[in-house]
């Protein structure tokens, strides 16, 4: 799996994995060590979104409320 990525990831980006698939269980501890040895901080999607002054529509995206 990191091999697949390594050359790939960079700041901001997501990375989904399939909690229901055969080794990304056993790969997850090794992923976020390399992801953190490279700079990059892990966070989970929840502080991505922001909560004060955005609605998310129904297409997932977030858009800022001017209300």
């Amino acid at each position: 799996m990191w091999k697949r990525i390594e050359g790939k990831i960079k700041e901001g980006d997501i990375i989904l994995s399939h909690n229901g698939t055969k080794h990304t269980a056993d790969s997850l501890d090794m992923l976020l060590k390399n992801i953190k040895q490279k700079g990059l901080e892990v966070v989970p999607v929840s502080e991505l979104i922001y909560k004060e002054n955005y609605i998310i529509n129904h297409q997932g995206t977030q858009i800022r409320n001017n209300k």
